[in-house]
Order: structure tokens, then sequence, then C-alpha cells
């Protein structure tokens, strides 16, 4: 039976792009409510907000779950960043309650 290898070189690449995806997303759903508002005095209901800030911390969160697997593999040390994945669900668990 031949076992074939996996090449992780490139999930890494791909795990970057998609950390980058994830921040400049998070920065987006954050700025274009903001200039929405700015712009045409339309306001938002808090349901709608409270969505949005919870969507961009999870993708903060997703971002520096993959920063520490990609500092874990080069190791690297990670403790500033499970620092602020732990404050970060902090964040959101208490948003959500």
């Amino acid at each position: 039976m031949k076992v074939d290898c996996i090449n992780l070189e490139g999930i890494f690449i791909k795990m970057n792009k998609l950390k980058w995806f994830l921040y400049f997303s998070a920065v987006l759903l954050i700025l274009i409510p903001i200039l929405i508002v700015a712009m045409s005095d339309v306001s938002f209901n808090s349901t709608f907000s409270n969505t949005v800030i919870s969507i961009a911390l999870i993708s903060v969160i997703l971002g520096k779950t993959i920063t520490i697997l990609q500092k874990r593999k080069e190791n690297k040390s990670s403790a500033s960043d499970i620092g602020a994945v732990i404050g970060l669900c902090i964040i959101l668990f208490v948003r959500l309650i």
C-alpha cells in the first residue's frame, strides 16, 4: 500500500492567504457600515450591529489561530497571539450574553 506525502508548504501558503483575507474582511465589515452611517445619516438596528461586530471578531480569531499554527510550525513564540485569541474570545462571549 503506497502512502502519498502531504505537501504542507502548499497548505501553509494557502492558510497565509486565508489569514489575510479574514483580517481584511473583518476590517471591511467594520468600516463599510461606519462609512454608510457617516455619509447618509442612516442608522442600523442593534441586532445588525452586534451581528457584524461578532462576525468581524470571529474572523480575527480565526486569523490569529492560523498565525498560531504557523508559528508553532516555525518553532516561534506564540504567547501574544494566544493571549489575543483568549481576550477576543472573552469579548465575544460577553457580547453574546
